[in-house]
């Protein structure tokens, strides 16, 4: 799993397997899983900086809101994402601050994969091993 992910088969959705040394790493890996999704983010240049706050209920909701929001903004903005730093995932108030990297989709250069239509909570679980965060996480698509 060099990329921090991999993918499993869904019935009619898209998961993948997320593992990071850190939180942080951790939700930046499932934010290159969702965007490399999404399209070829090689093909996407870090041109635009966009902070990225989220709060949540447990470690669960704060990656889906993380995740959500960066979804929120390809479908408002039209941004596709390429690079992601998450600088603190604080465990005990359940909030999340970094910063995604990208620029707006340019459909001469980007070819859109498949749709994401939402993050889901279906069987999510974040757990910490001897070595690693890992989280099994499903995208509605």
């Amino acid at each position: 799993m060099p990329a921090g992910y991999e993918f499993f088969e869904h019935t009619a959705d898209a998961g993948a397997v997320v593992r990071g040394a850190t939180l942080p790493r951790l939700f930046e890996h499932a934010a290159c899983a969702l965007f490399d999704l999404v399209c070829d983010r090689r093909t996407v240049r870090p041109r635009r900086a966009v902070r990225i706050a989220v709060e949540g209920s447990s470690l669960e909701d704060l990656l889906v809101r993380w995740l959500s929001e960066l979804l929120y903004r390809l479908e408002t903005e039209g941004i596709l994402f390429s690079s992601f730093k998450v600088e603190r995932v604080d465990r005990l108030r359940f909030r999340a601050r970094g910063t995604a990297r990208g620029e707006p989709i340019d459909r001469a250069r980007h070819q859109l994969r498949r749709e994401i239509k939402a993050v889901t909570y279906h069987q999510i679980r974040l757990v910490r091993g001897r070595s690693a965060w890992r989280v099994r996480i499903v995208f509605d698509v």
